[in-house]
């Protein structure tokens, strides 16, 4: 294996000569006119701009939060919709669905129950959706 990859590179280095590099050329007059008439751009983001953007999420449809959790609920699919990261599908992998299950199913109730205001459960991090913090 180390013989082969010696060879591999040897041959790269080899072929590397043989290259024309002639035609990639960079002309400095040409640079320094582009600078001179490009526009600088200044942006100041505050946390507060990215949090205005997390707000947008909160729109999320809590019926296709149900029709995502009643089908796809053992892979935690309605979570990942609700702003979850999606390493929640690795939790749910573990757990064998969710802790067999009772999760998705637990999910179930408070989405169709809460529907009204799923704030609470959007961007929501951890295994368990409906708990307090």
């Amino acid at each position: 294996m180390k013989r082969t990859l010696l060879v591999a590179i040897a041959v790269m280095f080899a072929l590397a000569g043989y290259s024309n590099n002639s035609k990639y050329s960079i002309d400095d007059s040409m640079v320094e006119s582009v600078m001179e008439t490009s526009t600088t751009v200044q942006v100041d983001l505050s946390p507060n701009d990215f949090m205005s953007v997390t707000s947008v999420q909160a729109d999320k449809n809590p019926w296709i939060a149900v029709l995502l959790d009643f089908f796809l609920g053992g892979i935690a699919v309605h979570r990942v919709y609700l702003g979850t990261p999606p390493g929640i599908i690795a939790g749910y992998f573990f757990t064998c669905g969710g802790i067999f299950g009772v999760l998705p199913l637990i999910d179930l109730i408070v989405l169709v129950i809460n529907n009204e205001d799923i704030t609470p459960y959007v961007n929501k991090r951890g295994l368990f959706m409906f708990s307090g913090n």
